[in-house]
């Protein structure tokens, strides 16, 4: 947990669930039943220090799926958000500059549909507001983990949410991660034909083997 102490105010203002704010790539529960995709993680988050490159390498995105839910998907974005939060903390340490009060954030996708869903069906300008801040939010953040996208029950005006999250993001090189149970050919059908080839370029898809393992943590 190497100076995750020193990132917890961060993990707090990234929105990650708390259950999640200690997890990492090494103690993580999904990692000794998705060993194979971890070796590609681990080199994954090795690229993490590119961050502070301005015209280094472009950091790659990262597609996990699985069919069944519960197979470690959240819990390891979760691990790869807190990597990136040590990696920032650390390395602007190093470089003498201040760190970002939230240099990544994580996006339940599910959470910000039914907020979205609510504040429309009451007319709450002021959650309709939140909604907003959290899209913008979301467009800028230099890492952002966008939790079980490609929902298929999403009206057309939530959609359009999410792809202007995608668009902006893909189009400004940032890094996305992504946990969805649809494979990343299905975000053609979910979104559109251009969006879908914006989010596979620069994009890794590896896949999560098993059933679920919830409540083994």
């Amino acid at each position: 947990m190497h100076g995750l102490s020193g990132t917890s105010g961060r993990a707090g203002a990234a929105g990650l669930p708390e259950d999640y704010r200690l997890v990492t790539l090494a103690n993580s529960p999904a990692r000794a039943s998705q060993e194979r995709a971890y070796k590609l993680l681990d080199q994954y988050a090795a690229t993490f220090k590119r961050q502070f490159d301005e015209d280094g390498e472009r950091i790659k995105s990262l597609y996990l799926f699985s069919e069944s839910p519960g197979t470690g998907k959240t819990t390891t974005a979760s691990a790869l958000l807190n990597a990136w939060l040590v990696e920032h903390y650390l390395g602007s340490l190093k470089r003498n500059r201040q760190a970002l009060q939230q240099p990544a954030y994580f996006l339940d996708v599910n959470e910000l549909q039914t907020k979205y869903n609510l504040a429309t069906m009451t007319s709450d300008e002021r959650e309709l507001d939140e909604v907003k801040r959290t899209m913008r939010r979301c467009m800028d953040v230099p890492f952002l983990v966008m939790d079980d996208v490609g929902i298929r029950s999403a009206s057309e005006s939530f959609k359009s949410i999410v792809h202007a999250i995608i668009n902006a993001r893909t189009t400004g090189n940032k890094p996305t991660v992504f946990t969805s149970n649809l494979p990343i050919e299905e975000m053609r059908n979910v979104f559109d034909a251009r969006l879908y080839d914006r989010m596979r370029d620069q994009c890794l898809e590896i896949p999560f083997i098993g059933k679920s393992f919830r409540g083994r943590r």
